[in-house]
């Protein structure tokens, strides 16, 4: 009744308000693990309400390790592939979710914080060690929905290409693959503006414009990468 009268309310926000972007430790470059702020607690597949006050973030890998499948189920053309994500396949994937868990409970200990915590929901405060962790990854980690990578682009002797530098597929006269499948690895902070580049790209590629000229702009990196997580 809020948003529908006043336009106010929970109802009013797309509930993914802020987002940060954050290295797991020192000795990494860019940023890995990736945070959604939410002003309310809710499941993320929208499969039930919220009860209670509440708040919660989102956060995970940007950068995993596992790698899934996409194969033929039978010679039948209509018959759906099998598909398989395999998260959390590799050891790395678990850490830097720890990681994660534990970066969180640190922002939400800070002072600005304190007016808005009286407990911790989940994975609860008697959750500390990797194994209590674990227990609660294995149970509720879920798809942010973003899956990409099943065509790779790449050369044409890589046996794990399927689409070359210019988005036609390997073997196939007159086709071509211009969307996220066809990156050769997941890249950082979601798919949507990468997808839009791959459109624009190949559509120089089939109107034969030739390459833009070079930037020289350069992401910002912290200088104490090498020895600071800050």
């Amino acid at each position: 009744a809020q948003w529908m009268l006043p336009g106010k309310g929970l109802g009013a926000s797309n509930q993914f308000e802020p987002c940060a972007f954050i290295r797991a430790r020192a000795g990494i470059v860019h940023p890995d693990l990736q945070y959604h702020f939410l002003p309310i607690a809710v499941r993320y597949d929208g499969k039930a309400s919220a009860h209670g006050h509440g708040f919660q973030v989102h956060t995970g890998p940007m950068r995993s390790r596992s790698r899934g499948s996409v194969t033929l189920r039978s010679a039948e053309p209509k018959a759906p592939p099998k598909i398989q994500f395999n998260y959390m396949a590799d050891p790395a994937d678990w850490q830097d979710f720890r990681t994660a868990i534990r970066l969180s409970r640190e922002v939400f200990s800070q002072p600005a914080m304190a007016v808005y915590v009286k407990d911790e929901i989940q994975p609860g405060r008697g959750s500390v060690s990797d194994a209590a962790l674990d227990d609660f990854i294995r149970d509720h980690v879920e798809s942010a929905y973003h899956p990409c990578g099943t065509v790779r682009m790449g050369r044409r002797d890589d046996p794990m290409a399927v689409v070359d530098p210019e988005c036609r597929v390997i073997g196939v006269e007159g086709l071509r693959v211009a969307d996220s499948s066809i990156f050769p690895r997941v890249p950082n902070g979601n798919l949507n503006a990468p997808s839009i580049m791959v459109g624009e790209k190949a559509a120089d590629h089939i109107l034969g414009r030739g390459m833009l000229a070079r930037s020289n702009l350069e992401p910002w990196i912290n200088p104490d990468w090498r020895t600071s997580q800050r």
